[in-house]
């Protein structure tokens, strides 16, 4: 899943933006230990119930230690703790990190939505006079959604890139999310759709005002 998305990024999504011109904003969890003290019930609770190991292993409350995980090359690290700013297991994978560069923007958030007005997103986007917002990552139904609707409350106009985006849930759960931003959080489309427009668009000797649209990879 999460590997495929990815892939699908790398070589249409990311190489459409920086041809065309699009600012791309690499967004992430990022807690501190004040944002885990002032966390509402409901976020730790859904939390807490996470599962991501095989067998009865969970991965703890927010802030705690996750300790030691083998990854699939057989090496061991710390994976910190959980989903606090520039730790390991709230990084990015490390292709996406190799293809960002000096100008992108890095952001973190500490709820679902990146747009609830605890974070600096909204300043960041607003003081570059940014109207459009391209949606990418995962998982689709909850952070990647979650930011989507508050952006799309908030006034940005807001296109998903259905095949940038991935979730471990059910269908359902993508067939809800896309329906409803078809229908009127913002646009649908696909990465190969966004490559072709860009292409037509420079074809035409048009081109992307930066600040009128930036990407947004969504973490988790």
């Amino acid at each position: 899943m999460g590997l495929k998305l990815v892939d699908t990024l790398l070589e249409h999504a990311i190489p459409a933006c920086r041809k065309s011109g699009i600012p791309i904003v690499w967004l992430g969890w990022g807690l501190t230990d004040e944002d885990i003290d002032e966390m509402p019930p409901t976020v730790v609770k859904g939390f807490a119930a996470d599962s991501s190991f095989e067998g009865s292993r969970k991965m703890g409350k927010l802030g705690s230690e996750i300790g030691s995980i083998r990854l699939g090359d057989g090496s061991t690290i710390n994976a910190g703790r959980v989903l606090v700013k520039k730790q390991w297991n709230s990084d990015f994978y490390y292709k996406l990190k190799e293809a960002a560069e000096p100008h992108d923007m890095w952001l973190y958030k500490n709820r679902l939505s990146a747009f609830w007005g605890g974070t600096d997103v909204e300043n960041t986007l607003n003081s570059r006079g940014i109207k459009t917002l391209l949606f990418a990552g995962a998982n689709l139904d909850q952070c990647v959604g979650g930011s989507l609707q508050g952006a799309y409350t908030q006034g940005w106009d807001c296109l998903l890139l259905s095949d940038g985006t991935a979730t471990t849930s059910p269908e359902f759960a993508r067939r809800c999310i896309e329906f409803n931003t078809k229908r009127g959080w913002g646009f649908v489309l696909t990465c190969q759709q966004l490559v072709d427009g860009v292409d037509s668009m420079q074809m035409g000797h048009v081109s992307y005002d930066e600040k009128n649209e930036v990407t947004h990879h969504s973490g988790r």
